[in-house]
């Protein structure tokens, strides 16, 4: 119990140890009542911190104990409608691509959506919107909106015969329809669809998508009743930018727009081979060269007097995979039944969402090892730009990162051999060794 609860306040702190003790601590228990955590644990948890927090203060030295202003929140019962929203939520994944086009031809649904994307309760404010106030900003929300094709008559960007209704009923008609849209797919919110559902819907993918409840606090206007332990928690400070990032975050995981990369981990015994097939079979519409990576490299070792070559993984047991995020469920599903593997998550919450890796980062990754997918090919011409005499630098190996002067080039029999004079200072001469496309010409 003591690891548990010490490893549990640290996760939930690691990246807010800016905040005071009693900040941090009322943070630590509202994660745990977001991750659905009893009352009971909660306390034993709590309790347990408290002991060690004294023992190692000096006990009866501590002038007050911070663990006190936590009391009456680890009591606190999580409002069930929080968990049945969660389970909703995954309904409303599983049907976005239908509310996409659905939206294109019904404007309550664009109104949903735009309260969605902005994290907004104000109905009546994308209600009221006009033309001449509509910024584009989403991506998948200007498709729909159409921005280009609005009239140069017409006032509002959601046609919602506003000139002729009051807006008590134009957000009633508004709500009762967007009501009436999920019920039908089955998708029931607690207390129905009101201007607070969405807010509540986007906390939700938020949190899945691994964005802190400090920044939740800040993000939001409004607090729905389902996340009122909210309240609790100490705002950051967030700039403008910041602000727009996590929205477009948030955004792209209700409406992914574009392939992402992500990791497989492979079970113990699985081989590449294996996994490949099984995705080409089932994925076919969506295979292609590019969809699974798995760098390998030759290796050569010498057995007695014979030199033996075989082929290695640089990362063993685990393969990424270049796939739209609305298929990488799919996929993870699939490899999970046939005992394949798993798709990596941000946390190990079975609700997460997916982890995904930055193309910049996995660039970075396929320069370094000089290992790239198969529709990048690299080779040299008889125009090369690393020639004698070129200011170069050095973009991926061991040398990666020096700036220098080619000063002799030797040909090898698969890779030029490179030598670079990296400091004149001293006369010294560094033999570089790197293959040809981790130079880059700089002068």
């Amino acid at each position: 119990m003591d690891y548990k609860s010490i490893s549990s306040f640290l996760s939930s702190i690691k990246e807010n140890d800016e905040l005071r003790l009693e900040d941090s601590l009322k943070l630590w228990v509202c994660d745990m009542i977001d991750s659905g955590l009893a009352v009971s644990s909660r306390k034993r948890y709590a309790e347990k911190l408290s002991t060690l927090y004294k023992e190692y203060g000096n006990g009866d030295g501590i002038a007050a104990n911070p663990f006190d202003s936590i009391k009456e929140l680890c009591a606190l019962n999580a409002p069930v409608n929080a968990r049945l929203l969660q389970s909703e939520l995954t309904k409303i994944e599983s049907v976005f691509d239908t509310i996409m086009t659905d939206a294109k031809s019904k404007p309550e649904l664009a109104v949903f959506l735009y309260l969605l994307f902005n994290a907004s309760s104000d109905i009546e404010k994308a209600i009221s919107l006009t033309t001449e106030e509509y910024t584009p900003e989403f991506r998948q929300l200007d498709e729909i909106i159409r921005t280009a094709e609005f009239h140069h008559r017409r006032k509002y960007v959601f046609e919602l015969n506003q000139s002729r209704k009051r807006m008590p009923q134009l957000v009633r008609e508004v709500t009762n329809a967007i009501d009436f849209y999920f019920r039908v797919k089955n998708i029931n919110f607690p207390e129905g669809f009101t201007s607070k559902t969405t807010l509540s819907l986007w906390l939700a993918k938020a949190r899945r998508c691994g964005v802190r409840l400090a920044d939740l606090k800040r993000m939001v206007d409004v607090i729905p009743a389902e996340y009122e332990y909210l309240r609790l928690v100490k705002s950051t400070k967030l700039t403008t930018d910041e602000i727009r990032s996590i929205k477009h975050r948030v955004a792209e995981s209700f409406a992914p727009s574009g392939k992402r990369w992500y990791a497989i981990k492979l079970r113990r015994g699985v081989a590449y081979d294996i996994l490949t097939e099984n995705i080409k079979t089932n994925f076919a519409e969506y295979y292609d060269d590019r969809l699974l990576f798995y760098p390998q490299r030759e290796v050569a070792r010498r057995v007695e007097k014979r030199i033996v070559t075989s082929v290695t993984p640089i990362i063993p047991d685990v393969v990424f995979i270049y796939i739209n995020p609305r298929y990488i469920r799919k996929v993870d599903t699939l490899i999970k039944s046939e005992r394949l593997g798993y798709v990596f998550r941000i946390t190990s919450d079975v609700d997460s969402d997916f982890s995904v890796i930055a193309t910049r980062s996995m660039t970075g990754f396929q320069n370094m090892i000089g290992i790239f997918t198969p529709d990048i090919k690299v080779e040299l011409t008889a125009e090369s730009p690393v020639g004698l005499g070129r200011e170069v630098l050095i973009t991926g190996g061991i040398m990666s990162g020096y700036e220098g002067t080619i000063y002799d080039i030797r040909e090898g029999s698969d890779i030029k051999h490179i030598y670079i004079r990296l400091s004149d200072k001293y006369s010294i001469k560094a033999e570089v060794k790197v293959e040809a496309y981790f130079v880059k010409a700089i002068g």
